[in-house]
């Protein structure tokens, strides 16, 4: 199976959008990675600051996501970057940390389809797609928040 279409589907929620589109950006270890690099290193990190069980079922396509905790998002996303994530997104870190531990399962198995997360190339141009499709879907009167 070769389908991202939860990817879209994640996006559609203007919300976790912005979230992702943070998390993207925000927090980059290095200069020359961001956007859907950065988001796709965060994805494979997940793995080793995850427990196997737990990884693999947000990897499968027939598997229910298990939960992540906060714990975990902290050892995957520096207690910076959470602060720096908060301020993009107009949130504290606490409720950040909370959002990020719902939607990071949901993030990993939307990008992994088969079980093999998709390259950053791929996953930019997904991004792009689904933001673009949101701008058409808003109508000529529709506003967005970005």
């Amino acid at each position: 199976m070769n389908d991202i279409s939860k990817l879209s589907t994640l996006l559609d929620d203007p919300e976790v959008r912005e979230l992702i589109f943070g998390l993207a950006h925000v927090g980059s270890a290095s200069s020359t990675e961001s956007g859907a690099s950065h988001l796709r290193t965060v994805v494979l990190r997940l793995a080793d600051t995850t427990n196997e069980e737990q990884y693999h079922s947000w990897l499968s396509d027939d598997a229910s996501n298990r939960p992540m905790t906060v714990d975990q998002v902290r050892m995957t996303i520096s207690d910076g970057t959470i602060s720096d994530l908060a301020d993009f997104t107009s949130g504290s870190p606490g409720a950040i940390t909370w959002q990020l531990a719902a939607v990071l399962p949901d993030l990993v198995d939307a990008v992994s389809p088969g079980g093999q997360v998709i390259d950053a190339i791929r996953l930019a141009r997904e991004i792009e797609e689904a933001d673009a499709y949101d701008d058409r879907s808003a109508g000529a009167f529709g506003s967005r928040e970005h």
